[in-house]
């Protein structure tokens, strides 16, 4: 049978799919986001409520994909069967995206050959998609706690605790298969949620591996592009070192015996400002700053009000300097409020803080 009749006649079904924080529109569009997101779910939700006869999905990670002879026949084969929506999956752009009434494209990276392309980001679970996929009823800091096992990946959640390190070395090899790649993994993950630069990256990795300094630097360009890493800049210090973020918080945790538990924190502290479209900074004073809103995050998983008090006392210049008017202080599990001269201090544990609506 033909490649292109095989794939109109046959799609994949999204068996179990959880909805998401995304809507697919019904005009062209570029679906992008890290790997193992979510991005093919979405999509084969979304193909499978369009009429058969007017939908072709073709996966380019597909081995039995001959690549050459779609090119040269897949605009003839979408006129001849009046399709109407096109999905490409994993876009390498191999061949030219054909003319079709919809184009769902859908890569990693932003797809940036057609600048008029509207773009839509599908991000890792947040801690509220996280609770639709659990599907457990349990208190929600002890959700949260698997949530600090798992990730943020949803293929990850429902793996039983005994096979979440196996799990995600499996994915870690998957998506970083070069040894030069996971070692330069292990040096993120050491700085993971911390100031580091490029260049002292670099200096650590060398010490172990051949690579190049042009070589390191292109992979964190690529990681950047792909939304697997970001970086917090230090407020009104842009040349100094920024602190690191990886774009799922578990992967980086499984590779040490001991674990970082507020680098996974300010990892998801930080993605929440990104994910959001507001601009934060971090400061010696603060974990997180964000000046259109005066507001300042400090992390303190076991704080309570006199630890917290003190912790503020110490930076109370600082603070006052930046014209802060509130301050959270994210917590594990406690609650409480209190003023600091004029400043509004409120302690929320980090499962609440994180199925607000709004960012307080």
């Amino acid at each position: 049978m033909d490649q292109l009749e095989a794939l109109y006649e046959t799609i994949p079904k999204a068996v179990g799919f959880v909805e998401r924080k995304i809507d697919i529109p019904s005009h062209t569009v570029n679906l992008y986001g890290p790997p193992l997101s979510g991005k093919t779910w979405a999509v084969l939700d979304y193909a499978n409520a369009i009429p058969k006869k007017r939908r072709l999905y073709i996966d380019f990670s597909d081995l039995r994909l001959d690549k050459s002879a779609l090119a040269d026949s897949l605009q003839g084969f979408i006129q001849a069967r009046n399709i109407e929506t096109l999905i490409l999956d994993s876009y390498d752009g191999s061949i030219p995206i054909p003319h079709c009434r919809q184009a769902v494209v859908v890569t990693q990276a932003p797809f940036t050959e057609n600048p008029f392309m509207p773009l839509l980001e599908l991000t890792p679970l947040d801690f509220e998609e996280y609770l639709a996929f659990e599907k457990r009823l349990a208190p929600p800091e002890h959700s949260f706690s698997l949530y600090l096992k798992t990730g943020s990946l949803p293929l990850m959640t429902g793996v039983h605790e005994s096979l979440l390190t196996r799990r995600l070395h499996e994915l870690v090899r998957s998506i970083f298969p070069e040894r030069v790649d996971q070692a330069l993994l292990r040096h993120m993950a050491r700085h993971l949620g911390k100031p580091v630069t490029p260049h002292q990256l670099y200096s650590a990795l060398k010490r172990s591996h051949k690579i190049s300094k042009d070589r390191l630097y292109a992979a964190l360009k690529a990681y950047e592009a792909r939304r697997m890493i970001a970086w917090v800049e230090k407020f009104g210090q842009p040349r100094a070192a920024k602190r690191l973020l990886f774009y799922d918080f578990a992967m980086p945790a499984s590779l040490f015996f001991e674990k970082s538990l507020m680098g996974q924190l300010y990892t998801i502290a930080a993605w929440r400002f990104i994910r959001s479209g507001r601009e934060v900074f971090y400061h010696d004073a603060l974990d997180l700053y964000d000046p259109a809103e005066d507001l300042g995050i400090i992390l303190s998983p076991f704080a309570n009000p006199e630890s917290s008090a003190a912790k503020i006392a110490g930076r109370i210049e600082a603070i006052e300097a930046l014209g802060i008017k509130r301050l959270t202080v994210l917590t594990i599990s406690n609650t409480f409020r209190f003023h600091f001269d004029k400043i509004s201090v409120q302690a929320v544990p980090f499962y609440e803080w994180m199925i607000e609506d709004a960012l307080q």
